[in-house]
């Protein structure tokens, strides 16, 4: 992978790409100034991008409420479903009923 990346490299640049050492720490010494006279624009863009989503959220609860669900309490219209200790009463019934009527059945036939 590393002779890919360096031919890749060398056949991509030629020497006249390559910045020397001392204008690459130039450049970068140059950087802090470059920051300071961008940062007033960079906050003036994100102060105007702020404004920008603040409208259109304004906007769109305006266009869409209901989109907001967490602002009102949920109706529950379904029914009250029933407890399990029923279904689980109902099963034992029913197999004791099967579990009975066998019993006769075969009591019945051995008789």
């Amino acid at each position: 992978m590393l002779k890919q990346h360096v031919s890749s490299l060398a056949a991509a640049g030629t020497d006249a790409d390559i910045v020397s050492l001392d204008a690459a720490r130039a450049e970068a010494a140059l950087q802090p100034d470059r920051d300071r006279q961008d940062a007033p624009t960079v906050r003036d863009q994100l102060a105007r991008e702020i404004a920008d989503i603040e409208a259109a959220t304004a906007a769109l609860r305006r266009a869409e409420p209901a989109l907001e669900s967490w602002t009102k309490e949920a109706t529950n219209n379904a029914p009250k479903p029933r407890p399990v200790w029923l279904l689980v009463g109902v099963l034992w019934l029913s197999t004791a009923l099967v579990t009975a009527g066998a019993v006769v059945a075969i009591a019945t036939l051995t008789g």
